[in-house]
């Protein structure tokens, strides 16, 4: 069932059919409704002005631009990055980049359409994407993958990616779901693949969901860096709000104790909910995929909505998961537990 907030979606859901608890969207950290995070945003409003109208490539620069790239991508282990308005924006700048390069492409199974371009070859299984890239011989690609899959295929094994020759693989990895949650730190995706031994390593994605930061980021080599300022998505597109960037970088040490927070709440749900319960999770990760919708349906009696939509496509199948945040309190997550345990043990 569809609803029409005229409010923003917190933890809680003021709906036409009364109040609701929300166990869904991408808030994992909580901070669009903190208020010591609003007040950075704010703060960074009053010096940078809500957004910036002008081209990156313009003879005015602001500094806050340089210094987020910086900081990022110290904290993505990269020697530069760039920041785009979104991460779907960062994802086709580098497909339709490396079409202009004439460098093949490859697509895992279930990658984000973000990263689907024209002369990208999708994938059905990983066996289809092994004998893709075998006809390919030892020439140049490019892989394209979603660091979280929400099938458990990848993080935090990747065993499917330890079976390929990747020595000249140009590896593109799409941490939209990672970003601000995996390692310890929040930005522990380059150690999980580092270990896979590419040609080269891309991270990109999308700042908007656990970080709550609306903006796409690209992290590689200098020369990858060099060469994509000059493409012309980058110059022509609208950069991210500065605003957002500084007080994104002013909240550093806020994001770990929000990450401390849900992994304390990932935890009580875990060892709170019945064995019964069968979903598809990742370590230190706050989402659960079922596939059950009369436990949608029970958990919407019980005044809790859940992630239960078909994507990306009207026609895709159905998409059902429970999501924690580190805005949800140990009442709210025993109520869902509840809820959970009360529809198997009925």
């Amino acid at each position: 069932m569809n609803h029409e907030l005229h409010q923003g979606a917190g933890t809680k859901l003021q709906t036409q059919e009364g109040e609701f608890l929300y166990f869904g969207g991408t808030s994992y950290l909580g901070l669009q409704y903190h208020t010591e995070f609003q007040e950075k945003i704010i703060s960074g409003i009053r010096k940078w002005g809500t957004n910036f109208g002008a081209s990156r490539k313009a003879n005015i620069k602001l500094s806050v631009f340089q210094e987020f790239e910086n900081f990022i991508s110290h904290r993505l282990q990269a020697e530069e990055a760039i920041c785009v308005s979104s991460g779907y924006l960062a994802g086709q700048m580098l497909t339709q980049y490396f079409s202009i390069q004439q460098i093949p492409q490859f697509c895992a199974p279930h990658t984000h359409p973000a990263l689907i371009g024209k002369d990208s070859v999708k994938t059905e299984n990983f066996q289809h994407l092994e004998s893709k890239m075998e006809k390919n011989g030892n020439r140049k690609c490019v892989l394209f993958l979603d660091s979280i899959d929400f099938d458990g295929n990848n993080f935090p094994d990747f065993a499917w990616l330890s079976k390929l020759d990747l020595k000249n693989v140009i590896l593109v990895v799409d941490d939209s779901h990672g970003l601000g949650l995996l390692g310890d730190d929040g930005f522990g995706l380059p150690d999980f693949l580092q270990k896979f031994s590419s040609g080269e390593l891309i991270i990109c994605g999308s700042l908007g969901k656990a970080l709550a930061t609306p903006c796409g980021i690209i992290a590689a080599n200098s020369e990858r860096i060099e060469a994509l300022r000059n493409f012309s998505f980058y110059g022509g597109g609208s950069p991210p709000s500065p605003a957002a960037l500084q007080g994104f970088m002013q909240s550093e040490i806020l994001c770990r104790e929000q990450l401390k927070i849900l992994r304390k709440n990932i935890d009580q749900f875990q060892k709170e909910v019945v064995s019964d319960f069968q979903a598809i999770s990742m370590p230190q990760h706050p989402v659960f995929t079922y596939d059950d919708e009369a436990l949608t349906r029970h958990l919407y009696s019980e005044k809790i909505i859940t992630t239960n939509f078909h994507y990306p496509l009207p026609d895709s199948p159905l998409l059902s998961k429970i999501v924690l945040s580190a805005a949800h309190t140990s009442q709210e997550i025993r109520k869902l537990t509840d809820a959970i345990n009360s529809f198997y043990c009925s």
